[in-house]
């Protein structure tokens, strides 16, 4: 089963998160004070919710936490509430492979089966590479 790695400090995130996917994909969720905690969970997928606040105080260091910690290529799908098209740049522009903004359940499972998908496509293809 592949699993997902959901970072929020608001737990409906959680709730809402493994409603959609409880029986496909294997969930753990953490704290954003967790993000550099000695865990042993190996995700397949990085998902990200990012408030408002935490776009005023700007989140590239936050996921380049996350590449450092799980690899270059793990795909993170950022959950953006309330930004701009400056905060949606900058979020993809730090290494997150997609973005949702609005809470469109049906749209949120189609991105999170599509990071699967990028990372099982960049385990492949990357491996290669280096052989």
């Amino acid at each position: 089963m592949k699993k997902i790695l959901l970072f929020s400090d608001y737990k409906g995130i959680y709730e809402i998160t493994y409603k959609i996917i409880e029986e496909d994909y294997k969930l753990e969720w953490r704290t954003y004070d967790l993000v550099e905690g000695n865990q042993h969970f190996v995700p397949d997928a990085v998902i990200m919710h990012l408030d408002s606040k935490m776009l005023e105080t700007g989140v590239f260091e936050l996921i380049i936490k996350v590449k450092r910690k799980y690899g270059n290529m793990i795909p993170i799908l950022a959950l953006i509430e309330n930004g701009t098209k400056q905060d949606i740049f900058s979020v993809l522009k730090a290494g997150a492979y997609d973005y949702l903004e609005k809470e469109d359940l049906q749209q949120y499972r189609k991105k999170i089966e599509e990071m699967i998908l990028w990372g099982w496509y960049l385990k492949k293809y990357s491996v290669k590479k280096l052989q």
